[in-house]
């Protein structure tokens, strides 16, 4: 019981959801097109049994896009329909809630010629931007087939990995999953060469009509990339205090250490 009261202490505070329902949103674009992808992450580099599966979401318009956990989409979808805490106290008690397993929106070309990243760590929901045009990209002549489409490959380096990757030119975007961009079609399979970081799609289709890309419309901590991830490397470090206040025993408390530690492996190992 105690384990599980943990689970749910850091899951409220974690989840960026709180006591207030007056949420406003700004629609940015109609979504014309949407991309799902399976993520395969391993989350510690010392462990390669420690793997992570699910699935994100890439929603595109004609002028941006917005990339986010399935799961985190799900719960926003939800939860925007609440009035009382006690309706979101209920779900968040449900363990077969989707849970997502990143926190992160990405919105490209927003503003134009620009990346915007917002996540939220307890308390406060962070925001920075980025230059949309990060990656060096190398065609060559190599093709395959992903989700019965033929792609052809291209490299780059970022983020201290060197990454490969497969884009379509008949689908006629030039995106994919994460912050990947910039090639003359969809990025439909992306990896590093280790295969800590797998992004493969699976589908694409068309929304309900009149579905839109949104952003909360809130105060953000408006930060730097770099500030952002020392804010997050924070947190991390002080997960014993947060447990112990969440109501933890030592032994729990030192779970709770063990498990963060054992999320090592981030998908940027270079922050800058």
């Amino acid at each position: 019981m105690q384990k599980y009261f943990l689970i749910v202490a850091l899951t409220f505070s974690i989840s960026a959801f709180t006591q207030s329902f007056d949420h406003v949103y700004k629609n940015l674009d109609a979504i014309k097109m949407i991309a799902t992808y399976t993520i395969h992450s391993q989350q510690d580099s010392t462990n390669p049994s420690n793997i992570r599966n699910g699935k994100m979401l890439l929603f595109l318009s004609d002028s941006l896009s917005e990339f986010l956990n399935m799961a985190l989409y799900m719960n926003d979808t939800i939860t925007r329909k609440f009035t009382t805490f006690e309706q979101l106290q209920e779900y968040m008690l449900d363990t077969k809630r989707p849970m997502p397993a990143s926190l992160y929106r990405i919105y490209k070309n927003y503003p134009k010629q620009k990346i915007t990243y917002t996540e939220h760590i307890p308390s406060s929901t962070y925001k920075f931007e980025e230059e949309l045009d990060l990656f060096q990209w190398k065609l060559t002549n190599d093709t395959i087939t992903v989700c019965g489409f033929k792609a052809q490959m291209a490299t780059c380096d970022f983020g201290g990995r060197s990454w490969i990757a497969w884009f379509s030119p008949d689908i006629p975007y030039s995106d994919g999953p994460y912050k990947f961009n910039g090639l003359p079609g969809l990025i439909v399979k992306v990896y590093d060469t280790r295969n800590h970081y797998v992004f493969e799609l699976v589908s694409i289709n068309k929304p309900a009509k009149g579905l839109m890309i949104d952003i909360e419309d809130k105060e953000y901590v408006v930060t730097t990339k770099q500030d952002f991830f020392s804010a997050q490397d924070s947190f991390r470090e002080d997960i014993v205090n947060r447990a112990k206040e969440a109501g933890a025993d030592n032994a729990m408390q030192q779970m709770a250490a063990k498990n963060m530690a054992e999320r090592n492996n981030p998908i940027e190992l270079i922050r800058k």
